[in-house]
């Protein structure tokens, strides 16, 4: 597993229900604010995106782990390990931090 799906699995089990461009959002500041630099952001029409987001968000959808319902996303398994390892406190740590600050609504 990688850092990436450690994030991404993690924000979602934090958020709950939410919507892509707003967990899109999240998982940035995550990156950032965590000096993680795990994605390579950009911005196409003035929406944030990253090749590296969209493609683990497909992964797992395809896997089962989560459900696209319209723009809106929801995990489904609480079950799944991302594999954070050594990172998931520090990872954690950065979500809560992001989430409190920032607004997970």
């Amino acid at each position: 597993m990688s850092l990436i799906e450690c994030i991404v699995v993690n924000a979602l089990r934090r958020l709950g229900k939410v919507n892509l461009d707003r967990l899109a959002k999240i998982v940035f500041l995550i990156d950032k604010l965590g000096e993680y630099e795990a994605f390579n952001w950009d911005y196409i029409d003035l929406v944030l995106t990253s090749t590296e987001f969209i493609n683990t968000i497909e992964k797992l959808t395809r896997d089962g782990v989560v459900k696209l319902i319209g723009n809106f996303i929801i995990p489904l398994s609480n079950d799944y390990d991302p594999g954070c390892g050594w990172l998931e406190n520090t990872v954690n740590s950065t979500i809560n931090y992001v989430v409190n600050r920032y607004g997970g609504d």
